[in-house]
């Protein structure tokens, strides 16, 4: 992760990146008193590890709390305005860009090619970096859980500069944008498709925000999607031993630091040489994972998801019950369908079953998109793909009645 954040500083220095990139301290806390030994605890963990942290009960927050873990010389940056100019210097010399090219498979047999809708790429090395990797060769849906967390900018006077997340239950992230005129307050993290109804996280986090921000008011708010790895440490390397497929996942909401952690990896591998991380990171990798507690748990959870959303489903109530803005698994016409009204009352319907490994899928009131509770693909009201590992879309289902 240092030598991630490395990266990023040295590509905004050497190419003049306007990305509001700002060093700042970044704080651990608790304003629970059971938790504040393990606060401590973590902050001489760290300085005997020679990191940059501290413990304090000096913060900028505009509440109390019993105690943080300071890491000092840190960074926060806009990841889209980082991105773009670097995109933008990828064509020429033999580099191109392809976008709004969805790939469908990797070929490995003879010649090593990409395929798309649209044409196919011959190349000696692929990397997937499609947060949880499309193809299912190395079994990382198995080794590591989707997870959804939620986020409000809202304006409010005096935000506090520093970058917080809460040790405290249920956690909370702070850090500002905007040249600090926004405050962007995030947490209510959840495993994809479990929540019966995400406008509540949007709900608890304006409560806290209103709570402890007094005034501020709300401009923006959405989501994100993040892998968890069962073991804690991301999957970066060949999906297969000796396989010139790489891959880079599990990033467990770290993706800023550990995504350009993870390029410098495959950048070794790909040269050919040898990186001292790889070994932490392998992708391969089976004692940490095969041996965690979290492996069977999660899997565990998504077979009963395999099994038991199929056998709710022959409960679904009439298509007719659904009201406008509303989605849900219904019966349509003797058929049992993931269908959506919307505002107009028109209904929206296609099959519920997730393309990847066929769990029934969720919906996903706040975003109104069709979301797997297993492996986290997601769709549109229409059933277009537009999170993997999924890689084709719901089936349409005719409507004849509404």
């Amino acid at each position: 992760i240092v030598a991630g954040l490395a990266l990023v500083a040295r590509l905004v220095a050497d190419r003049s990146l306007e990305c509001d990139f700002s060093r700042r301290s970044a704080y651990t806390y608790t304003t629970d008193a059971a938790r504040l030994s393990d606060v401590e605890e973590e902050a001489d963990v760290a300085g005997k590890l020679g990191l940059p942290a501290s413990f304090t009960t000096d913060t900028d927050l505009p509440y109390p709390v019993l105690g943080a873990v300071r890491f000092d010389d840190q960074a926060q940056f806009h990841p889209r305005r980082f991105c773009l100019p670097l995109l933008a210097s990828i064509p020429g010399d033999g580099s191109y860009v392809f976008q709004r090219s969805r790939v469908r498979d990797v070929d490995t047999d003879e010649v090593t090619t990409v395929s798309t809708a649209d044409g196919s790429v011959r190349a000696r090395h692929v990397v997937l970096a499609t947060h949880l990797p499309f193809l299912d060769r190395g079994m990382f849906f198995a080794k590591s859980y989707p997870s959804r967390s939620y986020a409000l900018a809202v304006e409010t006077d005096r935000p506090p500069l520093g970058m917080y997340l809460s040790a405290d239950q249920p956690t909370r992230s702070l850090r500002t944008a905007m040249d600090d005129r926004a405050l962007i307050v995030g947490g209510e993290g959840h495993k994809v498709g479990h929540a019966d109804d995400t406008r509540r996280c949007y709900e608890a986090l304006e409560t806290w925000t209103a709570e402890h921000f007094p005034g501020a008011s709300v401009r923006h708010k959405w989501s994100a999607q993040d892998f968890i790895p069962v073991d804690g440490t991301p999957f970066v390397g060949p999906q297969l031993p000796g396989s010139n497929v790489l891959v880079a996942t599990g990033f467990k909401k770290w993706g800023m630091s550990n995504g350009a952690a993870a390029a410098l990896i495959m950048r070794d591998l790909v040269a050919g040489r040898d990186n001292e991380w790889m070994e932490a990171y392998d992708a391969t990798r089976m004692g940490s994972t095969i041996t965690s507690s979290s492996l069977f748990k999660e899997n565990a959870d998504a077979g009963k998801h395999l099994v038991g959303d199929r056998l709710a489903s022959l409960r679904a109530e009439d298509a007719s019950a659904l009201a406008p803005g509303e989605g849900g698994i219904v019966e349509l016409d003797g058929d049992r369908v993931a269908a959506f009204r919307d505002e107009q009352g028109e209904l929206h319907a296609v099959s519920a079953v997730c393309r990847h490994l066929g769990c029934i899928v969720a919906f996903n009131q706040a975003e109104r998109t069709w979301d797997c509770p297993c492996h986290g693909s997601r769709y549109t009201v229409d059933g277009c793909v537009i999170e993997g590992p999924s890689v084709a879309d719901l089936g349409p289902h005719e409507v004849r009645s509404t």
